[in-house]
């Protein structure tokens, strides 16, 4: 799931940028150039769960002859630091393309609320399950040296956004599910009537 969205996020933000005269490539791997190409590197650095955006309430559906509870979908809050790398050789060009592909891609992301339904795959889609929330978020990780040192290049602007993620979980079947339940009060030894 969590490679179905950066993927399917990563080919949004290009084909949001597609008449730009850089043409932009994605890459998903650590932050870096890719040679000869212009390029917005979209990295995940953490995820974890949402517990204040889950629900534990279950649902119960007739499914022929037997009840089928849903469980809630699991909420997965990922983070991701998006940086842009210029093919150009020339550094004041390079750096110049860089603030226009890191411009163009920021003012995509800020529009988005939730990731567009018809660029998500099925598998994301699933009925009942709300769309991935997009939201820009403070980075504390990329401003900070050791990062870019720990990823091979030298010190590149960037912004992060956090994408929240439902992750469906398994259903349970109940073959015997108890429509009645009849209570007899006894007072003093007696069935009362």
């Amino acid at each position: 799931m969590l490679r179905m969205f950066t993927e399917a996020f990563g080919q949004y933000l290009i084909s949001r940028l597609s008449d730009m005269p850089e043409k932009p490539v994605v890459s998903y791997a650590l932050p870096g150039a890719v040679p000869g190409r212009n390029a917005l590197n979209i990295y995940m650095i953490s995820m974890e769960e949402a517990l204040e955006l889950r629900t534990n309430e279950q649902r119960y559906e007739m499914r022929g002859l037997e009840w089928v509870a849903s469980q809630p979908p699991l909420r997965l809050l990922c983070k991701y630091i998006v940086s842009a790398w210029p093919a150009s050789g020339d550094p004041a060009e390079a750096a110049l393309g860089q603030l226009r592909l890191l411009n163009a891609a920021y003012k995509v992301v800020a529009k988005l609320k939730t990731m567009p339904a018809a660029s998500l795959p099925p598998e994301l889609k699933e009925p009942g399950l709300p769309l991935p929330v997009i939201a820009l978020v403070k980075d504390d990780l990329s401003s900070r040296p050791d990062f870019w040192i720990s990823a091979g290049c030298s010190f590149h602007p960037a912004f992060a956004f956090s994408a929240a993620l439902s992750l469906p979980v398994e259903q349970e079947q109940y073959d015997h599910v108890v429509e009645e339940v009849i209570t007899d009060y006894y007072i003093n030894g007696e069935p009362a009537r």
